[in-house]
Formats: structure tokens, sequence, C-alpha cells
């Protein structure tokens, strides 16, 4: 071998060990002094995951009544079909508070052709799993199955939403047992501060009353507000049909068609409160003085589906994230320990146990703020970790942070494969958005976003802003203030002055 030919082979050698080779290189070690990888080991500043670079194919066909029909095939043992209703709790009254949960409950309770028992035991020998749940604004009712069912699974859902009985039987019997679930939900804390959060901010609007409804105002409800609903929401135009999994686009059309057909396309009667709610920025204090913990709600005004600032907000509630320290990870429990911001603020509250970021956006609205559970010694320092972080974010924020939310958001996204899941998202997207929103756009989306922009995002929704604060429990040290200002000057916490800290 020539000398020149020894010298490619070993350039070539070294080319292929340096991208290639599974041996330990010193400049690859924890402790290198190797200069810091570029833009902290992520990928290209615009570039995705390659697995999110590709998405299946969604069809949609919009029927004769109005309802669109939308699939979202692949190889799969099973197939899911939801039926989503753009209509909830927000389209009641106060009179009828609790009408569309109700009518949830009722159309499991049999039809013109099937009885209750007859349908469960359909369902149960399809192997079929029939569920359904009621929101703000949209309810849904769903089945996962084998795929050679799907067309007995669409018969099932539709004879239950067009041809129920109402039976007055069993709304009285029904009274009882929406009572006992509204007593269970008051059990979970998280829940409950929830709906009181809801009120506080949208008191004016029915946006802001329970989901399932006022439990004052339960024993009040009767057949006809019931078949009201339904004759005012359940309309083609306001319903979509998803169908994902081992599915055949045609085929599941056909089945709407023919099983749907009796569904009138638009409402023959007004829907109620169309109109935006306001948000309301305020003060809610619960005091219970038997309770052990407090339970504390910062929450902002914030984007609904539709705002240019929706996908930025899903990076935001990444950013900063969930918190939950139970007996044996107390030891995490240290500021040095924390990888996030708001968990090192926290984690310096050694009895503070419990932390969510939560984002909620409707059609028109949309709240976000964060849940604090803990010692009820320090409860105005939850009420400051909800408004001073998010205030100083609005001055400075780590890359780092945004980073790591952005592979979080990456990591949730490639998770959505079952067939449950993507339904629930299609559908969720064709009700606000009319459109299905691929993974790779979302992901493409959130890509372009960095600290810049998620700083100059603080400074238009946090900074200086009107919170709304909601508090439960042993809450001496705060429900003695009873002035606004007194929480809201922490949305300058760059320029407040320290004599009014809440964190002190």
């Amino acid at each position: 071998m020539s000398t020149s030919q020894g010298n490619q082979s070993k350039e070539l050698k070294s080319a292929i060990d340096e991208d290639y080779s599974l041996q330990q290189k010193e400049k690859l070690l924890q402790f290198s002094k190797e200069p810091i990888l570029q833009n902290f080991g992520d990928l290209p500043f615009g570039e995705i995951p390659e697995t999110l670079k590709y998405d299946r194919e969604m069809r949609m066909t919009t029927v004769s009544n109005g309802i669109r029909v939308c699939t979202e095939r692949w190889n799969s043992p099973l197939a899911a079909v939801g039926v989503f209703i753009g209509a909830g709790s927000r389209n009641e009254t106060l009179e009828t508070s609790g009408a569309a949960h109700f009518l949830e409950h009722l159309h499991f309770k049999g039809t013109k052709r099937r009885s209750r028992h007859q349908l469960e035991r359909e369902a149960e020998n399809l192997g079929t799993q029939l569920n359904a749940y009621t929101s703000r604004e949209h309810t849904l009712y769903h089945t996962l199955s084998f795929k050679q069912n799907l067309g007995k699974s669409i018969d099932l859902l539709a004879d239950m939403l067009l041809h129920s009985n109402y039976d007055k039987y069993h709304v009285e019997l029904e009274k009882d047992t929406i009572w006992q679930e509204l007593e269970a939900t008051n059990n979970d804390m998280m829940e409950t501060l929830m709906e009181n959060v809801y009120y506080n901010i949208f008191r004016e609007h029915m946006m802001g009353q329970p989901i399932l409804g006022d439990i004052d105002n339960i024993y009040s409800i009767n057949r006809d507000m019931i078949i009201d609903f339904h004759t005012a929401n359940y309309y083609g135009d306001n319903m979509v049909v998803v169908a994902t999994g081992n599915v055949n686009h045609d085929e599941v059309v056909e089945h709407v068609e023919k099983h749907f057909h009796t569904l009138k396309k638009k409402s023959v009667k007004p829907r109620a409160n169309s109109e935006r709610p306001v948000y309301n920025p305020g003060l809610l204090f619960i005091r219970d003085d038997e309770m052990i913990n407090s339970n504390v709600g910062v929450f902002y005004d914030a984007p609904s589906w539709k705002d240019k600032d929706f996908y930025s907000f899903l990076l935001m509630q990444r950013i900063f994230g969930s918190y939950n320290i139970e007996r044996n990870a107390s030891h995490l429990n240290d500021v040095k320990k924390q990888y996030n911001s708001m968990h090192a603020m926290v984690g310096d509250l050694p009895d503070v146990t419990r932390h969510e970021c939560i984002y909620s956006p409707y059609s028109d609205c949309g709240i976000f703020g964060h849940y604090f559970f803990g010692n009820e010694v320090f409860t105005r320092q939850m009420n400051y970790c909800g408004v001073g972080l998010p205030t100083i974010y609005a001055h400075y924020l780590n890359e780092v942070e945004v980073i790591r939310a952005r592979n979080k958001l990456y990591n949730e996204l490639q998770g959505i494969q079952n067939c449950t899941d993507t339904m629930q998202q299609i559908g969720m997207q064709m009700l606000y958005l009319n459109r299905r929103v691929p993974r790779s756009e979302i992901a493409k989306r959130v890509a372009h976003i960095d600290a810049y922009h998620m700083k100059h995002l603080c400074n238009e929704w946090f900074y200086d802003a009107e919170p709304s604060f909601t508090n439960w429990g042993p809450i001496e040290s705060v429900s003695q203030v009873g002035s606004y200002k007194y929480f809201k000057i922490h949305t300058l916490a760059t320029v407040s002055n320290a004599h009014h800290a809440l964190y002190t």
C-alpha cells in the first residue's frame, strides 16, 4: 500500500471514529473541559424530531345533515369512535344548571329499541368500552371496540343520542346518583378549588358555574328541561363524529348517514350564552379553619383556541410544569435539586407539597394559572409564587427552560399513539378550529419559539396584569388583608416595594 493510500485510510478511519465510534472519548465525558455543547445539545433552532415529521392522513366528509365525519387510519386490531357535541354546561341557564351532565347520564338509561340492561349487555358482548364525559363547552360519547364491531358501535351511539326515552322515573332516580357524584367531587380539593376559580373569574356568566351543576339545583331539574337542552344543542352542524384505528372512511360515512339521518341540521331553538364571557379579576377567600392545608389558585386571562398565542401558552404551561412531593420523595424537596424555577421556589417552602400549572383554552376565552397545596403558614407565599415568577419571566427567562419545555411537548406529541387519544385530539381540533392540526405543524410552531419570544409573551399577559386569587382552607393570614392591591402589586415584582411583599 502506498504512503498516500495509507494516509487516506487513517483519515477515513478517524472520520468514522469521530462520527460512529462506540468508544468513550474524553470530550464526551461528564467533566470534560471541552466547550459546552452548542444550543445546550438541542436540535438546531426550528428543527423538529424526525419522528414528528410524518403524519397520517386524516379524511373528512360532511354528511347531508351537517355532521362532520373524520377518520384517521392505521393498522390496529382496535377502532375508536367518538361523537363530539359542541355543548356543555356553558349552554345552560341558572334554572337548568346541571342539565348537560344530567342528559349524559340519561343517555345510558335505555332507548326506544334497547333497555338499559340491553345497552350494557350489547356493549359487553361486543367487547366494547362505552364512556362519556361533559365539560364546559363540549360533550363526548365514545367507544373502543374491535375493528369488526365499529358499525355496531356507531349504531349503539346513535341510538343513545337520538332515541333515548328520558323516562320521568329515571330522571327522578338519577337525581340521587348525581347528588352523590357531586358530594364525591367535593372531596377532591383541586377539583373543588378549580370550580371556585371559574366562579371567581366568570361569575356573571354560565362559564363560572360547576360542570356537574349547582348542588342546590339538582332536584329542581325536570324532564322538560332536559329535552329542551337536547333539542337546542344536539343538531348536525354542532356535531363531529371521529373514528380512528383500523377504520375505512367510506364505511364510517355510510354508517353515520344510516344511523344519524333523523338528526336535524340546524337547531330549532336558540342556544344560551353564546356571548363572550368577560374575565373578572378578584379575590375569593373561603375560610375553613378545620382543614389542615390551604388550597391556592392564582389565574390570569389567557388566549382562546384560535388566538395567535395559543401554542406559546402550551409551551409556557410546560415551562412551569407540575410538582408533587410525597413522603418518600421528601429528600428532593430542596432548591438545589430542582431543575425548574417554579419548583425551586416551591421547594424552598418545605410543607408545600403540590403545584400544577393549568391552561384551559375555550372557543372565545381561556384561563392560565397555578394551583398550590400546602401548609397554612405558607398561604401568602403560595399566592406570591403564582404571580412572582410569571412577572420575573417578563424580564428574563433562561433558554434552557424553554428547550426543556419544548422537548417535553415533543415527547407528549410522540406519545399520542392509541386510538382513543388520537380520536379526542382530532375531535377537539375540529370543534374549535374546524380543521385537523397535525402533530408536525404543532412541533414546527413550537420549534420557532425561543426565550426572547416567551419573555415578550409574559410581558404582554402577566406583567402589570390583573390575576384572580382564590384561596380555600385555614387562610387566616390572607383573609385579613381584603385588599386586591396588596396582591396585584406583585405583578410588578421587579419594582414593587419590599414592604408589600406577600413572600415575607
